[in-house]
């Protein structure tokens, strides 16, 4: 796995895209970095750091209406895309001045998920692929234990990794990896695509065996 600064230049999965949607906020954790994600009535999907820039509130608890944000504590607005102030309740009259915004990540949607990069200088084409050309994306599972710790636990099943964060299993099914904390991980997945009627089993399947592998974590080393 990489050191923290690479993680940091390095594009994740962050939630799934059905997860994003209009008119809510999604709150996210990322290599110990909260993210606010929103999208907007056009479809655009926003990370931002998960503070408003006036008195450091999450954002997460703000109002989505589908063009802005606005924060729950003096109503402060933002922008999407831009993230920049667009109006301030107590001075309605005064133009918010550019500096004013909240700090967006970049952020993009591919192979079913809404990934993010904290780099400055972050390049959606170096998003990693999975390998599939059609998928179902599994329910993601928290875990409490490292990244490391959970990667290591699924080389232990079979997995193959070339970096310790993506995962190609046995059954086909791709494992991906959210550092969320130095203690905490998401783990996402994705198998190829399925007709419907075999949807249902493959999903309770995959989500048994990855709920057996969060409850391996959990158990004290003996």
């Amino acid at each position: 796995m990489q050191d923290e600064e690479g993680l940091r230049r390095r594009w994740f999965p962050v939630a799934r895209v059905e997860e994003a949607v209009p008119r809510h906020v999604v709150q996210v954790q990322l290599l110990g970095q909260e993210v606010a994600v929103w999208r907007d009535d056009a479809g655009r999907i926003n990370a931002w750091e998960n503070r408003c820039p006036h008195r450091g509130v999450r954002l997460s608890i703000g109002l989505n209406d589908g063009k802005e944000l606005r924060c729950q504590y003096h109503g402060w607005r933002y922008a999407s895309g831009s993230g920049q102030c667009t109006f301030i309740p107590a001075h309605p009259d005064q133009k918010p001045a550019n500096v004013i915004r909240a700090k967006p990540f970049a952020v993009v949607e591919q192979y079913g998920f809404v990934w993010v990069n904290l780099a400055e200088d972050a390049d959606p084409a170096d998003v990693p692929s999975p390998g599939l050309n059609a998928w179902t994306t599994l329910r993601s599972i928290f875990i409490a234990a490292p990244a490391a710790a959970v990667g290591e636990a699924l080389l232990a099943e079979g997995g193959q990794s070339a970096d310790g964060l993506i995962f190609a299993q046995a059954d086909d099914a791709i494992l991906l990896l959210q550092p969320v904390t130095d203690d905490q991980t998401i783990l996402h997945g994705l198998v190829p695509e399925v007709a419907e009627a075999e949807r249902l089993p493959v999903l309770r399947a995959q989500n048994a065996r990855l709920s057996a592998l969060c409850d391996t974590l959990k158990r004290p080393a003996v």
